[in-house]
Protein backbone atom coordinates (compact mmCIF):
# COMPACT_ATOMS: atom_id res chain seq x y z
CA UNK A 1 0.00 0.00 0.00
CA UNK A 2 1.65 3.69 -1.11
CA UNK A 3 1.87 6.99 0.99
CA UNK A 4 -0.66 8.27 -1.09
CA UNK A 5 -3.58 5.39 -0.60
CA UNK A 6 -2.98 5.51 3.30
CA UNK A 7 -3.55 9.66 2.93
CA UNK A 8 -6.49 8.74 0.62
CA UNK A 9 -8.25 6.20 2.86
CA UNK A 10 -7.41 8.54 5.71
CA UNK A 11 -8.70 11.48 4.00
CA UNK A 12 -12.34 9.44 3.74
CA UNK A 13 -12.39 8.54 7.28
CA UNK A 14 -12.33 11.88 7.98
CA UNK A 15 -15.13 12.81 6.02
CA UNK A 16 -17.44 10.42 6.91
CA UNK A 17 -15.95 10.96 10.62
CA UNK A 18 -17.30 14.37 11.19
CA UNK A 19 -19.09 15.41 8.24
CA UNK A 20 -22.79 15.89 10.08
CA UNK A 21 -24.68 16.16 6.93
CA UNK A 22 -24.04 12.28 5.94
CA UNK A 23 -26.22 10.93 8.89
CA UNK A 24 -26.55 7.85 9.94
CA UNK A 25 -23.66 5.91 8.44
CA UNK A 26 -25.19 3.08 8.81
CA UNK A 27 -27.52 2.45 5.80
CA UNK A 28 -25.51 4.40 3.82
CA UNK A 29 -25.72 3.72 -0.09
CA UNK A 30 -22.58 3.93 -2.58
CA UNK A 31 -24.29 7.03 -4.63
CA UNK A 32 -25.05 8.61 -1.32
CA UNK A 33 -21.48 7.88 0.46
CA UNK A 34 -19.91 9.06 -3.15
CA UNK A 35 -21.28 12.54 -2.92
CA UNK A 36 -19.60 13.43 0.12
CA UNK A 37 -16.14 12.16 -1.43
CA UNK A 38 -13.75 13.50 -4.12
CA UNK A 39 -12.34 11.73 -7.65
CA UNK A 40 -9.18 10.03 -5.89
CA UNK A 41 -11.10 8.71 -3.09
CA UNK A 42 -14.34 7.26 -5.31
CA UNK A 43 -11.81 5.88 -7.77
CA UNK A 44 -9.49 3.90 -4.74
CA UNK A 45 -13.10 2.48 -3.45
CA UNK A 46 -14.51 1.16 -6.84
CA UNK A 47 -10.34 -0.81 -7.01
CA UNK A 48 -11.02 -2.19 -3.27
CA UNK A 49 -14.20 -3.62 -4.42
CA UNK A 50 -12.41 -5.45 -7.17
CA UNK A 51 -10.22 -7.25 -4.94
CA UNK A 52 -11.01 -10.81 -4.30
CA UNK A 53 -10.86 -11.82 -0.24
CA UNK A 54 -10.19 -15.45 -1.56
CA UNK A 55 -6.56 -14.21 -2.00
CA UNK A 56 -6.20 -12.97 1.48
CA UNK A 57 -7.13 -16.19 2.92
CA UNK A 58 -10.86 -16.02 3.11
CA UNK A 59 -13.01 -18.59 2.18
CA UNK A 60 -16.40 -17.79 3.07
CA UNK A 61 -19.41 -17.01 0.39
CA UNK A 62 -20.37 -13.78 -1.55
CA UNK A 63 -23.33 -13.23 -0.02
CA UNK A 64 -24.15 -10.20 -2.16
CA UNK A 65 -24.85 -6.52 -2.18
CA UNK A 66 -28.74 -6.01 -1.60
CA UNK A 67 -30.19 -2.68 -0.64
CA UNK A 68 -31.13 -1.34 2.94
CA UNK A 69 -33.65 -3.34 4.50
CA UNK A 70 -36.76 -1.67 4.65
CA UNK A 71 -38.16 -2.79 8.36
CA UNK A 72 -35.05 -1.50 10.12
CA UNK A 73 -35.32 -0.99 13.92
CA UNK A 74 -32.98 1.82 15.43
CA UNK A 75 -31.67 1.32 18.67
CA UNK A 76 -30.17 4.85 20.05
CA UNK A 77 -28.26 5.41 23.48
CA UNK A 78 -26.77 2.28 24.72
CA UNK A 79 -24.18 2.91 27.19
CA UNK A 80 -21.91 0.88 28.97
CA UNK A 81 -18.45 1.52 31.41
CA UNK A 82 -15.20 0.39 30.57
CA UNK A 83 -12.89 0.95 32.43
CA UNK A 84 -14.63 3.53 35.24
CA UNK A 85 -16.12 5.77 32.37
CA UNK A 86 -18.97 5.30 30.54
CA UNK A 87 -19.08 4.90 26.86
CA UNK A 88 -21.98 5.38 24.35
CA UNK A 89 -22.30 3.25 21.57
CA UNK A 90 -23.13 5.05 18.25
CA UNK A 91 -26.69 4.13 17.11
CA UNK A 92 -27.38 1.19 15.62
CA UNK A 93 -29.71 -1.03 13.42
CA UNK A 94 -31.72 -4.31 12.81
CA UNK A 95 -34.12 -5.72 11.07
CA UNK A 96 -37.45 -5.70 13.34
CA UNK A 97 -37.16 -9.67 13.11
CA UNK A 98 -33.44 -9.71 14.36
CA UNK A 99 -34.26 -6.95 16.76
CA UNK A 100 -37.21 -8.57 18.34
CA UNK A 101 -35.29 -11.79 18.99
CA UNK A 102 -32.20 -9.96 20.36
CA UNK A 103 -34.88 -8.82 22.56
CA UNK A 104 -36.01 -12.28 23.94
CA UNK A 105 -32.52 -13.51 24.31
CA UNK A 106 -31.64 -10.57 26.84
CA UNK A 107 -34.87 -10.91 28.83
CA UNK A 108 -33.81 -14.56 29.31
CA UNK A 109 -30.01 -13.46 29.89
CA UNK A 110 -31.12 -11.06 32.54
CA UNK A 111 -33.70 -13.59 34.17
CA UNK A 112 -31.23 -16.14 34.21
CA UNK A 113 -27.69 -14.46 35.18
CA UNK A 114 -28.52 -10.87 35.95
CA UNK A 115 -26.55 -9.53 32.94
CA UNK A 116 -26.80 -7.78 29.99
CA UNK A 117 -25.61 -8.01 26.41
CA UNK A 118 -25.56 -4.50 23.88
CA UNK A 119 -25.17 -4.46 20.42
CA UNK A 120 -21.98 -3.24 19.39
CA UNK A 121 -22.56 -3.40 15.26
CA UNK A 122 -25.86 -4.29 13.59
CA UNK A 123 -26.47 -3.99 10.31
CA UNK A 124 -23.88 -2.17 7.86
CA UNK A 125 -24.61 -1.60 4.43
CA UNK A 126 -21.72 -2.44 1.46
CA UNK A 127 -20.95 1.13 1.41
CA UNK A 128 -20.29 1.72 4.93
CA UNK A 129 -18.96 -2.01 5.70
CA UNK A 130 -16.04 -0.63 3.08
CA UNK A 131 -15.82 2.42 5.51
CA UNK A 132 -15.79 -0.27 8.28
CA UNK A 133 -12.51 -1.86 6.72
CA UNK A 134 -10.73 1.30 6.08
CA UNK A 135 -11.13 2.14 9.69
CA UNK A 136 -9.68 -1.59 10.95
CA UNK A 137 -6.86 -0.92 8.29
CA UNK A 138 -5.70 2.17 9.74
CA UNK A 139 -5.95 0.96 13.25
CA UNK A 140 -3.94 -2.32 12.24
CA UNK A 141 -1.24 0.45 10.73
CA UNK A 142 -1.96 -0.23 7.18
CA UNK A 143 -1.57 -3.94 7.23
CA UNK A 144 -4.21 -5.45 4.84
CA UNK A 145 -3.29 -9.28 5.03
CA UNK A 146 -4.18 -8.65 8.79
CA UNK A 147 -7.12 -6.21 8.13
CA UNK A 148 -8.37 -8.81 5.69
CA UNK A 149 -8.63 -11.75 8.55
CA UNK A 150 -10.52 -9.71 10.89
CA UNK A 151 -13.01 -7.96 8.90
CA UNK A 152 -15.15 -9.04 6.01
CA UNK A 153 -14.95 -7.43 2.43
CA UNK A 154 -18.30 -5.64 1.13
CA UNK A 155 -20.53 -8.57 0.39
CA UNK A 156 -19.24 -10.87 2.13
CA UNK A 157 -20.46 -9.62 5.77
CA UNK A 158 -22.81 -10.92 7.79
CA UNK A 159 -23.57 -7.47 9.01
CA UNK A 160 -25.06 -6.32 5.82
CA UNK A 161 -26.57 -9.63 4.84
CA UNK A 162 -30.49 -9.86 4.53
CA UNK A 163 -30.74 -13.53 5.34
CA UNK A 164 -27.90 -13.75 7.77
CA UNK A 165 -28.02 -10.61 9.76
CA UNK A 166 -25.09 -10.91 12.49
CA UNK A 167 -24.82 -8.98 15.81
CA UNK A 168 -21.94 -8.34 17.67
CA UNK A 169 -22.35 -8.05 20.90
CA UNK A 170 -20.45 -5.99 23.81
CA UNK A 171 -21.17 -6.71 27.85
CA UNK A 172 -21.88 -3.53 29.98
CA UNK A 173 -18.35 -3.59 31.14
CA UNK A 174 -17.24 -3.24 27.17
CA UNK A 175 -15.73 -6.55 26.57
CA UNK A 176 -14.60 -7.10 23.92
CA UNK A 177 -12.67 -4.38 23.19
CA UNK A 178 -10.02 -3.40 19.81
CA UNK A 179 -7.57 -3.96 21.98
CA UNK A 180 -8.47 -7.22 23.77
CA UNK A 181 -10.97 -8.85 21.25
CA UNK A 182 -11.05 -12.27 22.89
CA UNK A 183 -11.69 -11.42 26.70
CA UNK A 184 -15.21 -11.54 25.47
CA UNK A 185 -14.31 -15.52 25.86
CA UNK A 186 -13.81 -15.40 29.32
CA UNK A 187 -17.49 -13.53 30.37
CA UNK A 188 -20.61 -15.00 31.86
CA UNK A 189 -22.14 -13.91 28.55
CA UNK A 190 -20.45 -15.84 26.27
CA UNK A 191 -20.55 -18.83 28.02
CA UNK A 192 -24.56 -18.15 28.22
CA UNK A 193 -25.07 -17.93 24.76
CA UNK A 194 -22.56 -20.93 24.23
CA UNK A 195 -25.95 -22.70 25.94
CA UNK A 196 -28.45 -21.15 25.39
CA UNK A 197 -28.23 -18.87 21.76
CA UNK A 198 -29.50 -21.25 19.79
CA UNK A 199 -32.67 -21.26 21.53
CA UNK A 200 -33.58 -17.58 20.15
CA UNK A 201 -32.42 -18.33 16.55
CA UNK A 202 -28.75 -17.17 17.16
CA UNK A 203 -25.38 -18.93 16.65
CA UNK A 204 -21.85 -17.98 16.17
CA UNK A 205 -20.41 -17.62 12.92
CA UNK A 206 -16.86 -18.00 13.71
CA UNK A 207 -15.69 -20.26 16.02
CA UNK A 208 -11.78 -21.54 16.27
CA UNK A 209 -10.51 -22.17 13.21
CA UNK A 210 -13.81 -22.01 10.94
CA UNK A 211 -13.53 -22.89 7.77
CA UNK A 212 -13.86 -19.11 6.29
CA UNK A 213 -10.52 -18.13 7.47
CA UNK A 214 -11.93 -15.46 9.56
CA UNK A 215 -10.06 -14.98 13.28
CA UNK A 216 -12.09 -16.54 16.27
CA UNK A 217 -14.96 -14.00 16.57
CA UNK A 218 -16.75 -15.01 20.24
CA UNK A 219 -18.69 -12.10 19.82
CA UNK A 220 -20.35 -12.34 16.60
CA UNK A 221 -23.76 -14.36 16.51
CA UNK A 222 -25.77 -14.66 12.96
CA UNK A 223 -29.87 -14.59 13.17
CA UNK A 224 -30.97 -17.79 11.23
CA UNK A 225 -34.73 -17.45 10.54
Amino acid sequence: MTAADKKIISSILAKTDKDPEIGSLKTISFPELYNYLGKEEISLIKNFLKINPHAYGFKGKFLGMAGVPRNLVVIKNQTYTFRRKQKTIGEQCLPKSVYEAYGKLNQALRRETGRTLLISFGYRSPAYQVITFFYYLKFYGFNFKKTAKRVAFPGYSEHGAPRWPAIDFVTMKGMPSDKNPLDFVSTEEYRWLLKNAHRFGFYLSYPKNNKDGIMYEPWHWRFEK
